[in-house]
């Protein structure tokens, strides 16, 4: 289960052989910082010994792996083949495919939980990026996705089926708030009208754009801008344009997953941007956005581009959605002018809910690709 393999230490050996029957266990590929990964431990918080879940931080770590083949399921694919930086190399995503290639050839099943399908912080997907996408494509037994509508494109793309999990959000932390979590919701219950971007400060949010577009469609609504960011000029960028635009707050420091609830209940609403001109236009397509989903799951108003994704998750939610060629003014505009009602805050219970829900649905796809 997920707490025992937890305690691997990244970039160890083999991960334990936790099998749950002949045909191997379900073991999760992803290079998070610390495991498991928040998505899974949140799967595991609401539905546990659903997988009996083991993670490895790449393909490799399988080379040895003491029992039978079972499932490597792909998660953030991303980090298996660039640095922390966000930079990827030619060389490392051919590791990556070959290495698949082969566990494939050993027995081994693929699924792979598409969060995005193209990496999205940093800059544009590179073309090692697209190389490594068509090819996990190629190789994979299965897919799955939050949203019908990414499943729709997903479908277009892949042989093998694709499988709807649905949507959820971290489960809120209980007890204090850490200190910056607690003074950033203070701030923002103290003004008039505040408008709250949550997340990776990076160039598919079009950030700087966002901050001359807030100061001419708002008058007295403030903007707080809350995330960490690697691009130090973008950053700077930033900062010049929060200065002249007043009424723009920047912190570029990282709230934990499980805190940032309390920041999106200070707000009156949660602005989230998303480039799709040029290199971004796949957005269009295939997209899973957690900021939008967090700010749903706490009830907040959300203001969000029209795209398929979105549209399909905030159904029956307050929301206003922008086309491209409008942008966010307008719906900021009238998010200051006309507070949208906000439903009460979710007790819970609707979370655990969609978290059990995919519990069960991991669990019932693991039983079928394993007998197929």
């Amino acid at each position: 289960m997920v707490g025992s393999a937890a305690c691997h230490a990244m970039g160890a050996g083999p991960v334990s052989a936790h099998v749950t029957d002949r045909t191997g266990p379900w073991v999760v590929i992803c290079n998070y910082p610390a495991w498991p990964s928040p998505y899974f431990a949140e799967m595991e918080r609401h539905f546990p010994h659903a997988l009996r879940l083991d993670f490895a931080a790449h393909p490799n770590m399988l080379a040895k792996h003491p029992g039978p083949p079972g499932v490597i399921n792909l998660h953030r694919l991303k980090r298996l083949y660039r640095k922390p930086s966000g930079q990827g190399t030619w060389a490392a995503a051919e590791v990556l495919v070959r290495r698949l290639e082969t566990l494939r050839v050993a027995g081994w099943r693929i699924v792979w939980t598409v969060h995005n399908l193209l990496p999205i912080d940093g800059g544009p997907p590179t073309a090692a990026d697209r190389y490594v996408v068509r090819r996990v494509l190629d190789l994979a037994d299965a897919a799955m996705t939050h949203t019908h509508s990414d499943a729709a494109h997903i479908r277009s793309l892949i042989r093998a089926p694709v499988t709807v999990t649905g949507w959820a959000a971290p489960t809120p932390a209980s007890g204090r708030l850490p200190a910056a979590a607690r003074r950033l919701a203070r701030d923002m219950a103290d003004v008039d009208r505040a408008v709250l971007v949550l997340g990776n400060i990076t160039a598919y949010k079009a950030l700087p754009t966002v901050v001359d577009t807030f100061a001419r469609a708002t008058r007295r609504a403030e903007l707080f801008i809350v995330g960490p960011s690697r691009d130090a000029g973008l950053l700077r960028e930033l900062e010049l344009r929060a200065t002249r635009a007043g009424r723009v707050h920047l912190f570029p420091e990282r709230i934990p997953p499980r805190h940032v609830h309390a920041l999106y209940r200070a707000a009156d609403v949660a602005l989230c941007p998303y480039r799709i001109d040029g290199e971004w236009e796949f957005f269009t397509r295939a997209l899973y956005p957690g900021s939008v989903a967090t700010a749903l799951a706490c009830n907040t108003p959300v203001i969000a581009p029209d795209l398929p994704a979105i549209r399909e998750m905030t159904g029956g939610a307050p929301h206003r959605l922008y086309t491209p060629s409008a942008g966010p003014g307008p719906a900021l505009t009238a998010a200051e002018d006309q507070a949208t009602a906000r439903l009460p805050p979710d007790t819970g219970e609707v979370g655990a809910a969609r978290w059990r829900a995919m519990g069960a649905i991991y669990t019932q796809l693991a039983r079928t690709i394993r007998t197929t």
